[in-house]
């Protein structure tokens, strides 16, 4: 060991000890193989001798030596995720295309990684991803965002002592495409309005009876999304484009936490202050006896554990109409405790769900006092009035006293995307998002998405929002 520390130069007469991070890089290595020999034990002693031993020595197992990797990081909601592990007792990393992202500054992250950007070098990303598993002896993957369509499909390539959390590829590939997500909710007998892809001749039936929707087969945040008065002319013919059926009432967002196709706990919001199409203000909602029930009936008969977001639309009735379905993180992650959500995803029982009450207003405060300025120079008073409400009635979702770093550097530390949403002209939403979304991946798609839409249609108002 201390000639691994102190490497001596043989030309000289006495020894030359190397600079001091040369030895401070062999300490962390000696340290960090110690770490994944303790882990590799603890991992065979829970899973082939946990009969032999105590509830306490269980215990202590459950609560040592684990490593959980976030796959993106530059959210607000992996920040949260990463705080809730983080006070479990956790070790989290954090692997992300960008440098410089959210929790790289948080105290609940050990270490982050840059990583190649799955859209545009999917072998290099994976290998990336590997590759840090295996350094850092990582017991957890754990998705966070859109990158979960990638993640799932290098889950049957990490090694025994691994657990991946998060929907199996072949839910996310039903889930995540908005016309398989319809069929599917239909064979389950939950409630979800009829939806087609422009190429299909029941889309120019479907026009001439009802208003519709048109948008895109993959994508999020309420891109590519607008309104179609009946009777009106269908764009080109697209497998990429799709026509639903328009719904009004109240939109409902949930994010639940279901394990192994049981749902443990779930959160309901409704967007306040709005950024686009994108809610940046949030708050929290009852969630109706009759969503439970969808919920429930949507994952039954089902082996599926991690993070199910859902948009709903509840008619005059009270009746949930599934639009859309994203097997991931959201907002609504700022209304469940951190301590719960950090012990459910570890696998351990975590008691009742402690979700926050109806009414409870959380925002990203610096989206909201931009839209503030945006709604004074142009002389909205009502749209102003109700975002300086939610400025300063809503916490923040990033500001904690404990980790106040990534509240102070989250401009430049989202500088990153805001120069690609300049520099490309697109919407912040798919600039944050366009090197690690999967409908981004899909070739051709953007091309196809951005094709002219009838001269009738109208854009989504902010009140129609897609939650982030």
């Amino acid at each position: 060991m201390a000639f691994a520390i102190y490497p001596s130069d043989t030309s000289g007469a006495g020894v030359k000890k190397a600079p001091l991070w040369t030895r401070i890089a062999v300490l962390r290595k000696a340290l960090g193989d110690c770490r994944g020999h303790v882990q590799t034990y603890v991992w065979i002693i829970r899973h082939k001798y946990s009969k032999y031993i105590g509830t306490r020595g269980q215990y202590w197992l459950r609560n040592v030596a684990r490593t959980a990797l976030l796959t993106v990081g530059r959210f607000p909601a992996a920040l949260a995720l990463a705080r809730g592990l983080h006070e479990h007792g956790v070790r989290v990393i954090v692997a992300d295309p960008m440098k410089r992202q959210l929790c790289s500054v948080s105290r609940a992250v050990a270490k982050t990684f840059q990583v190649a950007p799955p859209n545009s070098d999917i072998a290099g990303w994976e290998r990336d991803i590997l590759d840090i598993i295996e350094r850092e002896h990582v017991t957890d993957l754990i998705p966070t965002s859109e990158e979960v369509c990638h993640v799932a499909n290098l889950a049957l390539r990490l090694p025994e002592t691994t657990r991946y959390v998060g929907p199996a590829a072949e839910w996310i590939a039903q889930w995540h495409d908005k016309l398989q997500f319809v069929n599917y909710a239909i064979s389950r007998g939950v409630t979800a309005p009829s939806v087609y892809t422009t190429a299909d001749g029941e889309a120019r039936s479907l026009i001439r009876q009802t208003e519709c929707v048109l948008k895109p087969r993959r994508g999020c945040s309420g891109t590519e999304v607008s309104f179609i008065p009946p009777g009106s002319t269908l764009p080109p013919p697209s497998q990429d484009m799709l026509l639903q059926r328009r719904v009004r009432g109240n939109h409902l967002y949930t994010l639940s936490w279901v394990d192994a196709g049981d749902v443990k706990a779930t959160a309901s919001y409704r967007g306040s202050t709005h950024s686009g199409t994108v809610a940046v203000s949030f708050q929290s909602a009852p969630t109706p006896f009759s969503v439970k029930q969808w919920l429930e009936q949507f994952v039954a008969d089902t082996d599926v554990t991690g993070f199910l977001s859902f948009d709903f639309i509840l008619d005059r009735s009270g009746i949930p109409w599934g639009i859309e379905c994203n097997p991931r993180l959201s907002s609504g992650v700022h209304f469940i405790s951190q301590a719960w959500l950090g012990a459910a995803v570890m696998g351990e029982d975590s008691g009742s769900p402690s979700i926050s009450p109806a009414g409870k207003r959380v925002q990203w405060s610096y989206s909201t006092l931009t839209e503030a300025y945006k709604y004074l120079f142009r002389f909205q008073i009502p749209e102003l009035v109700r975002c300086l409400r939610d400025l300063f009635v809503s916490r923040d979702a990033v500001w904690s006293w404990r980790d106040p770093l990534p509240f102070i550097l989250m401009t430049p530390l989202c500088w990153e995307f805001i120069w690609r949403s300049i520099h490309e002209r697109m919407p912040i939403g798919d600039a944050s998002q366009c090197d690690i979304a999967w409908h981004w991946f899909k070739p051709g798609f953007r091309q196809a998405s951005r094709q002219a839409a009838p001269e009738q249609a109208a854009v989504m108002p902010p009140g129609d929002e897609r939650e982030a």
